[in-house]
């Protein structure tokens, strides 16, 4: 008996260590490149052979994501029809880059090799972890370390959405999911991302934030927004701020 418990808890053991690399890989990148700030940038634009990923995923995140769509509100991505086909025409002329943001729902989901590209900063340390220790343990990274990935990628959709909208069509697991308090705190933490300019509240994979004090909770008027969009239940959470 003592084996298989052992087992179990080297499984665990990757889960929480792999939940914590992500999370912490999550919000440091996602503030670092995906909202760098526009010096670094500027930097990175000099030297284009050398930064063009990075220049590419910033342009992809913090230009089209937080700049040109969900201007006017936090669940609506275009405000007319026009806007949509200006900023379509705008990402065509861009070339190969501008056709995967556009494939990705104008950086709402992942497209193609920027999953792949998205998981490789979690995975190398853990990928380290898993050969150097028992493979249960790998196994239990495996388990957490794509978390990131697969949050931009089903989840993030959703965080632009009315909290309460209907989603018969989406797979049994992500309709369970979406009805989680887990899914809340992502919205508000979500919400505050983009209200803010993309200055705090940088995780989908909730923990990180809170050790690198990068989160802001959500003022009165803050809570009034997250009221109209459907969110129930935290104005309990707000800071005094107006």
């Amino acid at each position: 008996m003592a084996e298989p418990f052992s087992n179990t808890a080297l499984v665990l053991a990757g889960v929480v260590v792999g939940y914590l690399i992500s999370s912490w890989v999550e919000s440091f990148l996602h503030e670092h490149v995906s909202d760098a700030l526009t010096q670094r940038v500027r930097k990175w634009e000099r030297h284009p052979r050398l930064f063009r990923s990075l220049v590419n995923i910033y342009y992809s995140h913090h230009t089209i994501h937080h700049v040109k769509t969900y201007r006017k509100s936090h669940a609506k991505m275009f405000d007319s029809r026009r806007q949509e086909e200006e900023l379509r025409r705008l990402l065509l002329d861009r070339g190969k880059h501008g056709e995967t943001v556009i494939k990705g729902k104008f950086g709402t989901r992942l497209y193609g090799w920027g999953a792949v590209k998205f998981a490789l900063p979690s995975l190398i340390p853990c990928g380290l972890l898993a050969f150097y220790s028992s493979h249960w343990f790998g196994l239990g990274l495996l388990v957490t370390v794509l978390l990131p990935p697969v949050m931009s990628h089903w989840v993030h959709p959703h965080l632009h959405q009315p909290f309460l909208q209907r989603r018969s069509q989406e797979p049994w697991w992500l309709r369970w999911f979406l009805g989680t308090r887990y899914f809340r705190w992502q919205y508000v933490n979500h919400f505050l991302h983009h209200r803010y300019g993309g200055t705090s509240n940088f995780n989908l994979v909730l923990g990180a934030d809170h050790f690198r004090r990068k989160v802001r909770k959500p003022s009165v008027k803050d809570a009034k927004l997250l009221a109209e969009l459907g969110v129930p239940g935290f104005s309990f959470e707000c800071s005094e701020a107006p």
